[in-house]
């Protein structure tokens, strides 16, 4: 199976106050408190939630270097700026830390999707860029784009990053 009893909503528990304190430490020049906040339950949960701890660790590593990556470069591509400038054109601490709190998502609370990559699609292309719309909101970003255009990217992006997540994951955690 590859996560304990009660780990979906624990997990998604845990997701949610991470994103929160990585949005609101980003818009609040408290960039740091949202990657310490993971740094501290990203271990925990993959040793209490999950079972495959080898397993779930390169996961997180490769969504978390893949999501600064790609973070980088929607901001090189001027999709978004964020309120914190100090870190130029790379993606903020705050923000990749959400991708290595993003990836324990994918592998617990989201692991339904597993084999399901058209629902992974939806969902992706739904999904992300509402967390990218609530980010704006609570003041961490600025879509660049007219909002038709930024939205339209991170849709697209999101389409192919959640399915392409869901299937290194089921890689990984081959039975």
């Amino acid at each position: 199976m590859g996560t304990k009893r009660y780990s979906t909503p624990i997990n998604f528990i845990v997701f949610q106050v991470c994103w929160f304190a990585c949005i609101l430490g980003g818009a609040n020049n408290l960039g740091w408190l949202g990657p310490l906040l993971v740094i501290i339950t990203v271990p925990l949960q993959i040793y209490f939630l999950t079972e495959k701890y080898r397993a779930e660790i390169l996961f997180v590593i490769i969504c978390g270097l893949s999501g600064f990556f790609l973070e980088t470069f929607m901001i090189l591509s001027n999709v978004y700026t964020p309120l914190d400038q100090r870190w130029g054109q790379l993606s903020p601490p705050w923000m990749t830390a959400l991708w290595f709190n993003f990836a324990l998502l994918v592998s617990i609370s989201l692991a339904w999707l597993k084999k399901r990559y058209g629902l992974a699609v939806i969902l992706g292309g739904l999904a992300g860029p509402v967390a990218y719309w609530g980010g704006e909101k609570l003041g961490a970003i600025t879509v660049n784009s007219t909002f038709g255009q930024g939205y339209l990217l991170l849709v697209l992006a999101w389409s192919f990053v959640l399915p392409c997540l869901i299937y290194v994951h089921s890689k990984l955690t081959i039975e």
